[in-house]
């Protein structure tokens, strides 16, 4: 067994540093999130109607992500009319389609504004949030997106700022939990950062030096970026010459996995570390052997919180997937609820005050199926759910 697998003590440690990485902020309600009490039947027929949005791409390429943040939402929509609504008023739910296309998205925001939606889940890709948020922001709605991880969509300054709230961690998040790992068992080795062009390799490499630093531990040996005048082959080649133990890579799956390849051909050993992009089937069949011993962060699943066990039995009765992301959309949801009770409490009948309810979420914490969460003054889980997996065989297993 390779001397740098973690044990329990080793991923406990890492946890620690992580701790020690992030800033939490937010008040504690404690106990579980206010679970609205149902009204009487002509009370509930006099108050008007709570309005949620769901946007995402219910076409296109991307229409089976679209489809997992229906199913969440829908069935988080029916629990909370089955219990009574939120303080009396029903739920309803209008969704639109954004094909996952920014131009789309934009008239799509400006749709469920009109709809009188009071917040919206959605969108999935980060491009489309990215366009929406601003249009969002103008009608003081909230948007709680349960997929998009652009680091620019909860910047401090960004369009839609104080409106956007996601139940998904940041790509950039990673770059601290990679950063973390080294320190924990590769502190004496020499480190590699390998990219490819993107704004996310850009990121991710920008966020993992900028934490090598804060742990006091050396700048990287060698810093690439893959490319037409770099290949996979020449970096390796570098990587070999510099010496390095460990290598940061982010860069498409295929890309990774072909420098991973280059690597163990080029006779370099070195462990390789990457974000959720390696986590792909296409990263493993790019580098096939090579891919063994490979440690990638990644979101802890779903279906392994013990919170989800009641949420995954029912929407199993229904004969629906609980995977991908239907617990993150449902979570979501359950934080609209939740947060709307205090905001809707003092007038049921009155209009609802985007301002206070994006405050009321800013400041809490909620018990979801995805275990207790709050937000940070960005928008930002405050512990995101990234752990380390480890390829092996051909298989990612957590570590």
């Amino acid at each position: 067994m390779r001397k740098w697998v973690l044990g329990f003590v080793g991923v406990m440690a890492v946890c620690a540093l992580l701790a020690w990485l992030l800033v939490v902020y937010g008040l504690h309600r404690g106990g579980q999130a206010p679970v609205p009490v149902a009204a009487t039947p002509a009370a509930t027929a006099a108050l008007p109607d709570i309005v949620f949005g769901l946007a995402a791409p219910l076409s296109g390429p991307q229409a089976g992500f679209g489809a997992q943040l229906k199913a969440g939402v829908e069935f988080a929509v029916e629990a909370i009319n089955a219990n009574g609504g939120i303080e009396g008023r029903k739920v309803v739910l209008v969704q639109r389609d954004d094909g996952c296309d920014a131009d789309r998205a934009k008239t799509v925001a400006g749709e469920l504004v009109a709809a009188k939606a009071v917040a919206v889940i959605g969108h999935f890709c980060s491009s489309a949030s990215l366009a929406a948020a601003p249009v969002y922001a103008a009608g003081d709605v909230v948007m709680i997106t349960p997929a998009s991880t652009d680091p620019r969509l909860t910047m401090e300054g960004a369009p839609g700022a104080g409106f956007v709230f996601r139940t998904v961690w940041r790509d950039d998040f990673q770059g601290l939990v990679a950063a973390a790992l080294v320190k924990q068992t590769l502190a004496s080795k020499k480190i590699g950062v390998v990219r490819d062009g993107s704004l996310y390799g850009q990121q991710l490499t920008d966020v993992f030096k900028a934490a090598l630093a804060k742990l006091e531990l050396a700048a990287p040996a060698a810093d690439l970026e893959l490319g037409p005048s770099l290949s996979a082959k020449q970096a390796a080649a570098k990587l070999k010459s510099a010496g390095v133990g460990a290598v940061f890579v982010v860069a498409t799956p295929a890309t990774a996995g072909g420098l991973a390849k280059a690597l163990r051909e080029a006779g370099v050993t070195a462990s390789i570390i990457g974000p959720d992009a390696l986590a792909s089937p296409d990263y493993a069949k790019a580098a096939g052997k090579a891919a063994d011993g490979t440690i990638v962060t990644f979101a802890r699943n779903p279906l392994d919180y013990p919170t989800a066990a009641k949420a995954i039995e029912k929407l199993t009765e229904r004969g629906q997937d609980p995977s991908g992301y239907v617990l993150d959309a449902f979570a979501a949801a359950q934080i609209l609820s939740a947060a709307l009770g205090p905001v809707v409490k003092p007038d049921p009948a009155g209009a609802i005050d985007g301002k206070r309810l994006a405050s009321t979420i800013r400041v809490n914490r909620f018990s979801t199926v995805l275990g207790e969460l709050a937000f940070d003054s960005r928008g930002d889980l405050t512990k995101p759910g990234v752990v380390y997996y480890l390829w092996k065989g051909g298989k990612l297993n957590p570590m």
